[in-house]
């Protein structure tokens, strides 16, 4: 396909068309994953372009389409990349639980949330969006419910993960109070976000 074959027709699939084997490709479509990052994060899911991603990855639109039929792929590859680096930060958080108090698992847990949302701005412009996936939301779950059980070793897995469940439930409902927020009540926001997992979860680690 050209570099300036911009009639691409339209596709329903989510899946990547290429999964690059070289460096090379890989590297490309690291790029265009950025650079849709920037986008979303900067205009919205709705008003971020496939011909927009491109520009921002300094690459032509043909390019992008070698390897993402739609935007909706970009976005379900997008939101793969976020979860490895989602569960290796529960990993590294349940190889350090056993040490820490009720309260400052607690405290550690909130912070780790604090800092996704930061560092992944587009996640909040993507809340809304329909996945193709509920993979990704049983993995974190999973590492969640593992974090749980390596403070507290007695819990059992079926409880862990229902309470990993809730706490899935209680940050997405702060994220989307948070992206609705205007600047000066995001730390505000989070505060809150805290006194609720606070609450719900210390007794449930103390019990």
């Amino acid at each position: 396909m050209s570099c300036y074959d911009m009639s691409v027709p339209s596709h329903s699939s989510t899946a990547p068309r290429r999964i690059p084997q070289q460096k090379r490709g890989k590297r490309r479509v690291s790029g265009f994953l950025r650079a849709a990052a920037c986008v979303i994060a900067e205009k919205g899911y709705e008003r971020a372009t496939m011909s927009a991603i491109a520009e921002r990855a300094h690459s032509c639109i043909g390019s992008l389409y070698q390897f993402f039929p739609n935007k909706h792929s970009v976005v379900e590859a997008l939101r793969d990349e976020y979860v490895k680096e989602i569960e290796q930060s529960w990993l590294n958080l349940g190889r350090q639980a056993a040490s820490l108090s009720a309260e400052e698992l607690t405290c550690r847990l909130i912070k780790l949330n604090a800092e996704i949302i930061k560092s992944h701005p587009a996640l909040l412009e993507l809340l809304d969006v329909p996945s193709t996936s509920q993979k990704r939301r049983r993995l974190v779950r999973a590492r969640i419910a593992e974090v749980l059980v390596a403070h507290k070793p007695r819990m059992s897995r079926v409880s862990a993960l229902r309470i990993a469940a809730v706490i899935q439930q209680v940050s997405k409902g702060m994220l989307a109070l948070y992206a609705q927020a205007g600047a000066d009540e995001k730390n505000a926001m989070i505060e809150e976000f805290k006194s609720v997992l606070t609450g719900y979860l210390v007794p449930k680690l103390k019990s």
